[in-house]
């Protein structure tokens, strides 16, 4: 490719051509109509943004290419090489148009700009595609750490209200609730210290492998069992093709997530009423009971009616039998006992009338008696 190396020269020349190509315009322009001139303006818009474009992967590739101690150095012009311009300001128009043939790049020169800058895009995409997929399997990382934290806190406080909470409902001594909560935090700080244990043990032994791994990588290296670039091809074949893989598990794994949590709705639900039943069977029963109660009550009663019954049904049979054993007397014997009862409740009332005398003549002589004795004890009193 070849670069400017006298710029003032090169904006010299590309002026007079503007300068010539503007007073051929003239001419012309003026003659146009309206319609034409929209159309002549749309072009050169369209020309200027293909050059403005042009320029800027041009001017990306110039800064990439070349360092920016020797940009310095070649916009710095000396003296001598600023007279020269001068003196060359006045050469002719073929020397000109040489100049301005050698600044121009050829089609080869551009395609092999524009190739390496498609290349150099490519990797730029490559490299933040590569950098977005490790940020987001870091927020994936993170998310899943923070989704198991969580997970890991409800199922502790499940346990604490589940062993602790109701064991201390119905305890009302404050030291036996101390001693309560400090073994549960014991427990719960000794199993902790196991588990850091076991992990302590499982990062020494991922340690030795990494060592033992990278042990063997060295020997490896110095055997000359080097990697070449086909294995790394075939690396990163297998790596897209396990990315692929892990994105399908990913989305297996949101599936299942999103299914667990409608079976935990329905779940939810489902153990909603199974509380609901629970209450409803409890109230029954007592119902029922009840209902047993009232039932064998009622049977005590049937009982004891069906007995008056029986009762009421031999007296029955009695009255009945003598209902139909009765005769009528007849009316001389029913006027013969109706005398008699007439005259038996004449006497009755005559002996009545004696009983009332006799009474009131014995209370006479019982207050004549308590009298005589009376003053027979005053005259013993006296005596």
């Amino acid at each position: 490719m070849l670069l400017p190396v006298n710029m003032a020269e090169a904006e010299e020349v590309d002026n007079s051509n503007v300068e010539s190509a503007d007073r051929h315009k003239d001419k012309s322009v003026q003659e146009m109509t309206n319609e034409e001139l929209q159309t002549l303006v749309d072009e050169i818009s369209a020309s200027n943004a293909t050059m403005q474009r042009e320029n800027a992967m041009y001017d990306k590739y110039y800064e990439r290419m070349v360092p920016k101690e020797e940009d310095q150095q070649l916009q710095t012009v000396p003296p001598e090489l600023q007279v020269a311009q001068s003196r060359s300001r006045h050469r002719s128009r073929s020397r000109t148009a040489t100049i301005e043939r050698l600044l121009n790049l050829t089609a080869e020169q551009k395609c092999n700009i524009a190739y390496r800058e498609l290349e150099e895009t490519k990797e730029m995409l490559a490299k933040l595609r590569q950098d977005s997929n490790h940020s987001i399997q870091n927020l994936q990382a993170t998310l899943e750490e923070a989704e198991c934290a969580l997970t890991e806190t409800k199922k502790v406080v499940s346990e604490f209200e589940h062993d602790i909470a109701t064991f201390l409902q119905g305890k009302k001594e404050s030291t036996i609730v101390t001693e309560t909560l400090f073994k549960y935090f014991e427990d719960k700080i000794h199993a902790k210290e196991m588990l850091i244990d076991k992990l302590q043990l499982k990062n020494h032994a991922w340690k030795m492998l990494k060592a033992k791994m990278h042990q063997q990588l060295q020997l490896k290296e110095e055997a000359g069992e080097m990697l070449r670039e086909v294995d790394f091809q075939q690396l990163k074949i297998e790596n897209t093709q396990f990315l692929r893989q892990i994105e399908q598990y990913n989305l297996d794994l949101l599936q299942l997530k999103v299914t667990t949590g409608k079976t935990q709705i329905v779940l939810n639900s489902y153990k909603r009423k199974l509380q609901k039943m629970l209450a409803e069977t409890k109230q029954l029963i007592s119902e029922i009971k009840s209902r047993c109660e009232l039932l064998q009550k009622i049977e005590l009663e049937t009982t004891e009616v069906e007995e008056d019954k029986a009762k009421a049904e031999r007296l029955n049979r009695k009255f009945r039998n003598d209902i139909s054993n009765y005769k009528v007397p007849d009316i001389l014997e029913y006027v013969q006992e109706t005398w008699n009862h007439f005259d038996l409740d004449k006497k009755m009332k005559t002996w009545e009338r004696k009983v009332d005398v006799a009474e009131l003549s014995y209370r006479t002589y019982s207050k004549t008696w308590e009298k005589i004795k009376k003053y027979n004890d005053q005259g013993q009193d006296i005596n």
